[in-house]
């Protein structure tokens, strides 16, 4: 049979319509699963951020529920005298009211005094976190084949008691609220021992049909995550892993997964106009011209732009057809689709960059509103931090989400007094950031002030009166910071000098970037030295001018880094007072000073010790307590330790530093006042405390043979110090002049490098040896 050129003409077509359609609806289709895939995938990490934050605040729920009981009076005093029924009773009582699944109180040594379950393998894990950490912490563990969350609280009264633990067993409860919340299924995949055998491996799984009921999952950990992965995958579940618990022999890990069936038929109805297209298309394609074809291909082309467009992300150009058959719907369709993916990405896109509590701009948002505004001398800008400093407080005492509310309470009122053009962002956890309008320079610093003021009331919430604390840092750009991320550092240090000083604003001075970096730097340096070594002992002799020979020397600290090289402690001392390191460096001290005099007690030296002691030395109990301990047993006589105060240390808590001070002194303890003339102190005050010596200062000696009034001060204080039967030792000697004046003064002892500058261990005993006592004497005799 012959065909006709027009059949034959028309069946080219047809067929070539057919493969171009074919082509364009396989690709529109590739594209829409090649999505949907990416959107399962991206749901699936989403999910995995979802559970890791659920656990969170499950842990951050529990252990605000178990400090309650830790901080219980009555509990801590059962546990104290051990009345083990009413501490049971307590447990059972507080563990029925929040839902306990596991109750477990263990001893500060670890010792498991009562408990609900036996944890078995996980015992010694626990043991390490109660040795590693001095509060509360919490920790996954498995006992009698289940899973648990659990928490580990101190029991204090005053001292460390006893540790109390609760724990929720993670259930088809909790996994079931995990996939309402993501629409996304959790297997809990756990093992407690390792034998080899199948049995080993536990599952708990939202999965209606439990896939991996009846798999062999054997081998290593990770072997097995994996094969369960392999094996979902296989049943058509896109799946991903993540392990929660990895201390063998015990493993925890979650698989989350969603449907890619399900995901794929949300497309269905999309799918099928496709198909229908495509068919009607070729139908057309038979009866219809090549001039109509070409007319056809026309939609199709840009359909499959748009499909292409939509799978590689651009969402934002509609399909325009003027067609009003399948095309045309298939245009509409996919303008649907689009903008439904829009919308959530809108969405997402949002929450990215708002704080979801308070609504406010986030950190990310901030920065971007910063670089928009872009501050130069003709715009300038103040950027604001704004912290409420006692809002780990508030949670401690209140609770997270009393806590949060106070936050977006607080955010409520800092919003209503903004001027117009004003910004301001939640950027922490406590923290607020303001970019205000710097033009009008007398403006800006009443709105500052406005903005301090918003805080100044309390803020109510559930009955409860609520002030904040609150320091403010103030950044001028482009004038002290030209970045974002200079000007946020600089607040930081803004805030940090505000806190210091006791101010509530403080404006950034040029410079303190350097000293601020400086400042980390010694500080981190000299927690590596407290750990790993790094000082030394220079020792200055005192001279006794009464009997005429060295009677004592002041031990004065020393300190080379590798890496920041010769350190002076007018630098150091005070970051250590800081960072409350100084106690561990003045316990060095003392162990060195122990150790120096007793091996000088047996080489036949009778020297005394003379240390500095700071004001948080001086307002810490056990360092009181190790003092007098470690001197109880050293083969010497208490009062040839000399510990020298400064008058600052009465400041902060003059009661407690002078009860330490007369536990000191009752020891036995010889107690010097270091720097007298100085500080604060007044004559009242030095005639209650607790002393044997005042120390003159080296700034009234430095120049005693040229300055009249610096004569008067010492003698006066000379002759105060014996009437109130105190000795007195001068610092500062360093000619002969100033000794005889001294000593005509009655000045007991005398130190300076007229005698000698600091002296290394390793040379004391030499110089000792050398000192020419007639030599010093006929000096000035």
């Amino acid at each position: 049979m012959t065909i006709s050129f027009r059949t034959r003409l028309l069946l080219i077509f047809t067929a070539v319509l057919a493969v171009t359609l074919t082509a364009t609806t396989l690709s529109a289709l590739r594209a829409t699963d090649a999505n949907t895939r990416a959107n399962a995938t991206r749901e699936l990490a989403v999910a995995e951020r979802v559970f890791q934050t659920l656990l969170d605040e499950n842990s951050r729920e529990l252990t605000d529920r178990t400090t309650l009981l830790a901080e219980d009076f009555g509990f801590r005093e059962a546990i104290a005298t051990n009345e083990e029924d009413t501490i049971i009773s307590v447990l059972a009582n507080h563990g029925d009211r929040i839902g306990a699944d596991l109750i477990m109180l263990m001893s500060p040594q670890g010792e498991v005094l009562i408990s609900t379950h036996d944890i078995g393998a996980d015992l010694g894990r626990v043991r390490a976190g109660l040795g590693n950490q001095a509060s509360a912490f919490s920790l996954l563990t498995l006992s009698e084949h289940q899973p648990y969350q659990m928490v580990m609280v101190p029991v204090d009264a005053p001292q460390r008691v006893a540790w109390v633990g609760m724990g929720f067993l993670l259930d088809n409860d909790l996994l079931s609220r995990f996939r309402d919340i993501t629409s996304a299924n959790v297997t809990l995949i756990y093992r407690e021992r390792e034998t080899g055998s199948n049995s080993d491996i536990q599952t708990l799984s939202t999965l209606p049909t439990q896939p991996l009921a009846n798999v062999d999952l054997l081998g290593p950990y990770d072997e097995v995550l994996s094969q369960a992965s392999r094996e979902l995958r296989e049943q058509g579940l896109l799946s991903r892993y993540t392990t929660l618990l990895d201390q063998p022999p015990v493993h925890l890990g979650a698989l989350l997964t969603v449907s890619l069936a399900d995901a794929v038929a949300a497309n269905t109805r999309l799918r099928t106009q496709m198909l229908l297209i495509a068919l009607a298309a070729l139908v057309a394609a038979a009866v219809v011209t090549l001039f109509i074809a070409r007319g056809i291909t026309r939609p199709i082309d840009t359909l499959v732009a748009a499909a292409r467009r939509i799978a590689s992300g651009d969402y934002q150009h509609s399909v325009s057809l003027q067609n009003t058959n399948e095309f045309g719907v298939l245009g509409q369709t996919l303008n649907t689709m689009q903008n439904d993916i829009q919308q959530r990405e809108r969405h997402i896109f949002y929450q990215a960059r708002h704080d979801l509590k308070t609504g406010l701009p986030n950190l990310e948002q901030m920065a971007q509103r910063f670089a928009d505004l872009t501050p130069d001398e003709q715009h300038p800008l103040v950027v604001v931090l704004v912290r409420l400093e006692n809002v780990s407080a508030l949670s401690d005492v209140y609770g997270l989400a009393f806590t949060d509310e106070i936050v977006r309470l607080a955010a409520e009122r800092l919003v209503h007094r903004l001027r117009s053009g004003d910004i301001v962002g939640r950027v922490g956890t406590n923290e607020f950031l303001v970019l205000a309008d710097a033009q009008l320079a007398g403006e800006c610093d009443q709105a500052l002030a406005g903005y301090l003021a918003v805080f100044d009331q309390a803020i109510e919430h559930q009955d409860i009166d609520v002030l904040l604390d609150v320091r403010m840092g103030q950044v001028m750009c482009p004038e002290q910071a030209g970045s974002f991320e200079d000007a946020l550092r600089r607040a930081n240090i803004a805030v940090s000098d505000a806190r210091v000083h006791g101010q509530a604003l403080e404006r950034y001075q040029i410079g303190r970037d350097e000293s601020h970096l400086r400042q980390l730097t010694v500080t981190n340096r000299l927690q590596h030295a407290i750990e790993h070594g790094g000082f030394e002992l220079l020792f200055q002799p005192q001279y006794d001018l009464r009997n005429r020979r060295i009677h004592s020397a002041e031990a004065l600290l020393r300190w080379h880094d590798d890496q920041l090289g010769r350190m002076f402690p007018d630098e150091f001392i005070p970051l250590a007072e800081q960072s409350g390191d100084i106690t561990q460096i003045t316990e060095w001290v003392v162990t060195e000073a122990i150790a120096r005099m007793t091996a000088w007690r047996e080489e036949g030296y009778d020297l005394g010790v003379s240390i500095n002691l700071s004001a948080r030395d001086i307002l810490n109990s056990h360092f009181i307590d190790r003092v007098i301990e470690r001197t109880a047993h050293a083969g010497f006589e208490r009062k040839q330790l000399m510990l020298e105060i400064t008058e600052s240390a009465m400041v902060t808590d003059t009661e407690l530093a002078l009860a330490h001070l007369k536990r000191l002194y009752d020891a036995g303890f010889d107690l010097a006042m270091d720097d007298f003339g100085t500080g604060y102190s007044s004559l009242a005050q030095l005639k209650t405390m607790p002393i044997h010596e005042l120390k003159i200062d080296k700034s009234f000696v430095l120049k005693l043979d040229e300055d009249q009034d610096d004569q008067n001060i010492v003698r006066s204080t000379i002759e105060m110090a014996h009437h109130l039967g105190l000795t007195v030792i001068a610092e500062g000697v360093e000619n002969q002049a100033a000794l005889k004046l001294l000593e005509q003064m009655g000045c007991d002892a005398i130190q300076g490098y007229y005698l000698s500058k600091p002296i290394a261990i390793a040379d004391l005993k030499p110089w000792l040896a050398a000192f020419n006592e007639t030599t010093l004497e006929s000096s000035y005799g």
